[in-house]
C-alpha cells in the first residue's frame, strides 16, 4: 500500500487515475492546482506524485521540484498533453521516474507506477545496507553547532535504556536519522527497526496495521497478519508523525505503551512484546492536546525522553560542512566522481532559509550534481528560489530612508534608519526573530527591545 497524490486540472482524468489506484489498495489524494498540492504535501508523507505539467496556477515542474525538496524519496510520474523532449529531460532531472503523454492508457500508467514504487523500495533497502556497511552505528550525524552537539549527546544517553523517546522538529530536520542512530547504538541494534508512517495509513486500517488481525476479523481479512508491534518485538518501533494517529485509537496505543501487551483484531489472546518506541512529530503536540486532538496522558507517556531538532535556519553556521558531507554521500551513493561547489554557490546556499531543512539541502545538491555534469556546482545549477530575490536588501532600504530624511533632526534620522534596517531584516527572515538577530549581530534580547521600541510587530 502506498500513498499517492494525483494533480491534474482535468477532473475526469484525475478521478479515473484515483479510482484505478484506490481499487488496488492504495491511498489516493487529489488536487487540481499547485497550491492545493503543496498544502497536502506539507500535511502528509506521500510515496508517489502523479502530476500534469500545465496547471492553472503554476507549472507541474515547479511542483515536482518543491515536492522533491520536501520528500527526496518521493517517486514521481509526469503526464501532459503537450509533450516535448525538453519537458521530458527536465522531468527526469527533477527526479521523475517517467514521462507520459496524453492520451494514455490507464494500464500503461499502472505499470509505470508499479515500477516507480518498486524502485523506491529498492533504494530504501540499498540505503539500509549502506548504513550497516558503514560500521553498524547508524547514520553519521554532522554538525558542529551547540544544538547539534547536544542532540548527539542525548542520542548516546537515550541508547543506554529502552525508554520511550519523542523526537520533535520541522520536516527535514533528520528525525528518522536520529531514530536510526538511537537504535543502532542501543542494546536492540541486532533486532528489527520497524517504521510506521502514520499519515499514510487510512484511519479504518490503523488498528490492524499496528496490532495485526486474525483471518475473518473484518471484510477482506482473508488471512491472519501480524502488526507492527509484533514485528518489532525485541527491537524498536518508530512511529513517524505520531500526531496523525486517530483520536479513537490513542487510548489503545497508550495501554500498549504502558502494559506492553495487546490483542490482534478478532483475537482472544493477549500478546506480550518487549520493545522500544520512538515517536516523531513536526506538529505542536501541546497545542494538539489543548484543542482536544491529542490525548494528554498519551502525550506525557511519549515524552519520557524528548529530543528537539532545531531547523537548519537556526544552525546556519553548519550549512557549509553539511554541503561537504552530503555531497560526499551523494557521490558515494551514485558512484560519481568527486565534485565541488563554487564559492558563489556556497554563498547562496549559506544565505537561504531552508524551509525544507537538511532534506531540502540534500535534494538541491543532488539536482545540482545532475545539472553540473563534470563541472563544479555553481549558482546557475541552483533552484531559482536560491538565486533570485526581488526585494531590496535591508541595508539598501535603510540608506534610502536616510537619504530621504536629509535636513531632519539627527536623532530622528537615526531612529528612522534603525527602524528601516530592523524591519527590512525581519521581513527578509520571514519574521524569524532569532535568525534576524543573528544576521544583525544582536542578541535576541536586544532585538526584542528594538521591536518593542519601534512597535515593529504592527508591521507584520
Amino acid at each position: 500500500m502506498a500513498r499517492i497524490l494525483v494533480v491534474d486540472d482535468e477532473r475526469k482524468i484525475r478521478r479515473q487515475i484515483a479510482q484505478l489506484f484506490s481499487e488496488e489498495g492504495h491511498v489516493v489524494d487529489q488536487a487540481e492546482r499547485v497550491d492545493q498540492a503543496l498544502e497536502l504535501l506539507h500535511g502528509a508523507v506521500y510515496d508517489l506524485l502523479i502530476t500534469d505539467v500545465r496547471l492553472p496556477d503554476r507549472s507541474g515542474m515547479e511542483l515536482l521540484s518543491q515536492a522533491r525538496a520536501l520528500l527526496p524519496q518521493l517517486a514521481a510520474v509526469v503526464i501532459t498533453a503537450y509533450g516535448s523532449i525538453s519537458d521530458a529531460v527536465e522531468a527526469m532531472r527533477l527526479g521523475a521516474v517517467d514521462y507520459l503523454q496524453k492520451p494514455f492508457r490507464l494500464e500503461a500508467l499502472r505499470l509505470l507506477v508499479e515500477e516507480a514504487l518498486r524502485v523506491a523500495t529498492l533504494r530504501a533497502e540499498h540505503q539500509y545496507l549502506l548504513d550497516q556497511a558503514r560500521g553498524g552505528k547508524g547514520p553519521e550525524l554532522v554538525g558542529s553547532s551547540a544544538a547539534s552537539r547536544r542532540v548527539r549527546e542525548l542520542i548516546e544517553i537515550a541508547a543506554r535504556q529502552p525508554s520511550t523517546v519523542l523526537l520533535t522538529g520541522e520536516s527535514g530536520t533528520g528525525k528518522e536519522l536520529v531514530a536510526e542512530a538511537i537504535h543502532a547504538r542501543s542494546g536492540q541494534a541486532g533486532r528489527p527497526l520497524v517504521r510506521v508512517n502514520c499519515p499514510a495509513i487510512p484511519a479504518a486500517l490503523f488498528e490492524s496495521e499496528l496490532f495485526g488481525h486474525l483471518k475473518g476479523a473484518f471484510t477482506d481479512a482473508r488471512e491472519s497478519r501480524r502488526g507492527k508491534f509484533e514485528l518489532a518485538h525485541g527491537g524498536t518501533l518508530f512511529l513517524d508523525e505520531i500526531s496523525e494517529i486517530p483520536r479513537e485509537l490513542q487510548a489503545k496505543l497508550l495501554r500498549v505503551l504502558e502494559e506492553r501487551r495487546f490483542m490482534r483484531l478478532g483475537g482472544q489472546r493477549e500478546i506480550e512484546v518487549e520493545l522500544r518506541v520512538i515517536a516523531a512529530t513536526n506538529r505542536d503536540l501541546e497545542q494538539a492536546v489543548a484543542t482536544g486532538r491529542f490525548r494528554e496522558d498519551l502525550y506525557y507517556r511519549l515524552k519520557i525522553f524528548p529530543i528537539h531538532l532545531s531547523p537548519l535556519r537556526e544552525r546556519a553556521e553548519e550549512v557549509d560542512e553539511l554541503v561537504d558531507h552530503l555531497l560526499r554521500r551523494i557521490v558515494d551513493d551514485f558512484h560519481l566522481a568527486p565534485h565541488s561547489v563554487t564559492p558563489a554557490a556556497r554563498q547562496r546556499l549559506g544565505a537561504y532559509a531552508w524551509p525544507g531543512n537538511v532534506r531540502e539541502l540534500r535534494n538541491v545538491l543532488e539536482r545540482g550534481l545532475l545539472l553540473a555534469g563534470d563541472a563544479s556546482i555553481d549558482v546557475e545549477h541552483l533552484p531559482t528560489e536560491l538565486t533570485t530575490d526581488a526585494r531590496p536588501s535591508p541595508d539598501t532600504a535603510a540608506r534610502d530612508v536616510l537619504a530621504a530624511d536629509a535636513g531632519r533632526d539627527f536623532r530622528d534620522q537615526v531612529d528612522r534608519f534603525q527602524r528601516a534596517l530592523l524591519l527590512g531584516e525581519l521581513e527578509r527572515c520571514g519574521w524569524r526573530k532569532k535568525e534576524a538577530a543573528r544576521r544583525l549581530g544582536l542578541s535576541p534580547r536586544a532585538l526584542s527591545h528594538y521591536v518593542a521600541k519601534f512597535d515593529l510587530d504592527t508591521e507584520r
